[in-house]
């Protein structure tokens, strides 16, 4: 009997775990690496002596006086410690180096000279001598089975800086940066939330689940925008698969995640009383602002026009039910909403509920499209109810991609140029309690599309939305336009506040005002450049681009043909 994937109501925070996702590598094993131990501690070697020189004909080289245990003593000292720093340590405390005191002209071409600028005896242990045996070069690399090169390295590393060579082969070369980078990509995921499983699986105990729409892939392009760091991706997903023991579910329901740490930490029982009591302050104070965010929504004054407006999940073409589409790609068609509040226990009607689509293929979802579809929305769709009253209030989620940015808020005060009187607030929730009038619209119409197990072209998904509220469609009834290169024309780069601090944006003056907190004052800032105005901002029209990658384009082709689509 299969487990169903459900989950606890409760988000918790991810936490790295000492089973990880994957199994690690054993290197120890490995071919490559049993051939480097064979190569420093010595394999099948065989001291030998490696020059035919008589001790009574030259003096400078008495290997004739070792014997065969000598060498294998000499040989067994300096492979007990394999470590290649440690050997170059034996071999230098075998040299006598000393510098030339005299230069010799043995060769007269200049070009072919080599000045040597130190002198090297060489020398062994001896079992029954109590001083050290001198020796030529030839039997030195031939006891030890080293390089010439090797240890004429170690002579000219010591005549220079008069220390032992240190290890200079492989290694990380930035080591410190690349730790950092992994405290980093461990920090990134930690920041998200996770809840373990209903019913335990099978094989991967322990294990909790992210959400489903996410992805090593989503969660590595994020880090990469939040950390401004190009990171590659094989090492975000080494660390989240060998760090963490996380896998990617389907939640039931949506939490704050501040919420279910304060939770947590208050029940931490290494906590002292103290420390519990500041953790339940700050934990009311964040219930508080999330509340305050609700009241001010539920306050809706007469004379004013109060819109909610929101992105919802993307919506996949085509979809289907058969297996291959959970292994390929598909086009998504955006949604974007904006509702019209009528106050606390407020009825929602169709006519209230304006529903902007466009496809990946025709443009991508930034913030150019939301702040287009916002201007269509109140230029048009909603101009006499606007022009009839005294304010506009505004909400909408925190996402600085999509609507709390400066081409959002060029976009409303140009808007504003058509009616100076009117009056405009901007009001953003706390992370995590964004539950807008407009996600209401949004969860009933994923209920409907959850019933129906297949729709191939947008013209089904048109005709769904057209049950919930007034659907415009890309091209057709409203234009994009460049909100984003006109905002630069216009707007200072350099600006005195930051607006992703910002609980509320004031847009009744030509400055804008703001406000970290939903009580007290505003602040307001000038953002205009020197001699520009509001007025001069002039957005062109944005062409249509596609956003869909060659791969993806025969992902859907394939699913196309595979549901019996003819292309």
């Amino acid at each position: 009997m299969s487990a169903n994937n459900t989950f606890d109501g409760l988000d918790e925070p991810v936490r790295p775990t000492p089973g990880d996702r994957k199994r690690r590598l054993d290197k120890e094993n490995h071919k490559k690496q049993q051939k480097k131990k064979l190569r420093h501690s010595g394999g099948t070697l065989i001291p030998t002596v490696g020059c035919h020189h008589k001790a009574e004909a030259t003096g400078f080289c008495q290997a004739e006086k070792l014997s065969p245990d000598d060498l294998m003593m000499n040989f067994s000292k300096f492979y007990e410690r394999p470590n290649k720093v440690d050997q170059d340590r034996t071999i230098l405390n075998l040299l006598d180096i000393t510098r030339v005191k005299r230069q010799r002209l043995k060769v007269l071409d200049v070009n072919k000279r080599k000045d040597r600028n130190i002198s090297v005896k060489y020398n062994l242990l001896c079992g029954n001598h109590p001083e050290k045996v001198p020796v030529c070069k030839a039997t030195f690399i031939k006891v030890f089975g080293i390089s010439k090169d090797r240890v004429s390295r170690v002579a000219k590393y010591y005549a220079e800086t008069a220390e032992a060579r240190p290890e200079r082969r492989g290694g990380a070369r930035h080591s410190e940066e690349h730790n950092r980078r992994r405290q980093l990509i461990v920090e990134h995921i930690q920041s998200f939330t996770c809840r373990a499983s209903h019913y335990g699986r099978r094989g991967a105990p322990g294990r909790k689940y992210v959400p489903s729409d996410l992805n090593v892939h989503k969660m590595h392009e994020l880090f990469e925008a939040q950390n401004h760091a190009q990171t590659s991706y094989s090492l975000y997903y080494s660390v989240f698969s060998k760090d963490f023991n996380l896998g990617f579910g389907h939640p039931a329901t949506d939490a704050c995640s501040d919420c279910v740490k304060y939770k947590i930490t208050i029940t931490d029982p290494n906590l002292t009383e103290a420390e519990k009591k500041m953790e339940s302050a700050s934990f009311i104070l964040h219930r508080r602002r999330a509340h305050m965010f609700y009241d001010l929504l539920g306050r809706v004054a007469e004379g004013h026009v109060t819109l909610s407006f929101d992105m919802m999940q993307n919506m996949v073409l085509p979809k289907t039910p058969i297996g291959q589409a959970y292994y390929s790609r598909q086009m998504y068609l955006y949604l974007f909403g904006v509702v019209v509040h009528h106050g606390e226990n407020s009825q929602q009607e169709k006519d209230d509920v304006h529903l902007y689509v466009w496809q990946e293929n025709e443009n991508s979802k930034d913030s150019n499209m939301i702040a287009s579809a916002l201007s269509d929305c109140l230029k048009v769709r909603l101009q006499d109810k606007v022009s009839r009253s005294r304010g506009l209030r505004l909400f909408s989620d925190s996402c600085f991609g999509q609507n709390k940015n400066m081409n959002m808020l060029s976009m409303l005060m140009e808007f504003r140029q058509l009616f100076p009187n009117l009056g405009i607030e901007h009001t953003f929730p706390v992370r995590g309690h964004s539950f807008l009038p407009a996600d209401r619209v949004f969860g009933r119409i994923e209920q409907k599309i959850r019933k129906i197990d297949t729709i191939l072209l947008p013209q089904e998904y048109h005709a769904i939305l057209q049950q919930f509220g007034h659907v415009h469609v890309y091209g057709t009834d409203w234009e994009a336009f460049d909100y984003r290169s006109a905002s630069k024309e216009c707007v200072k780069a350099q600006k005195s506040f930051k607006i992703s601090e910002a609980r509320m944006l004031d847009l009744s003056t030509n400055k804008v005002g703001l406000k970290t907190t939903y009580n007290g004052e505003y602040c307001f800032h000038s953002v205009l450049k020197r001699g520009k105005r509001w007025a001069d901002l002039k957005p062109e029209l944005l062409p249509k681009r596609t956003s869909v990658k060659a791969s993806k384009k025969r992902d859907v082709l394939a699913l196309l043909g595979a549901v019996g689509v003819l292309m």
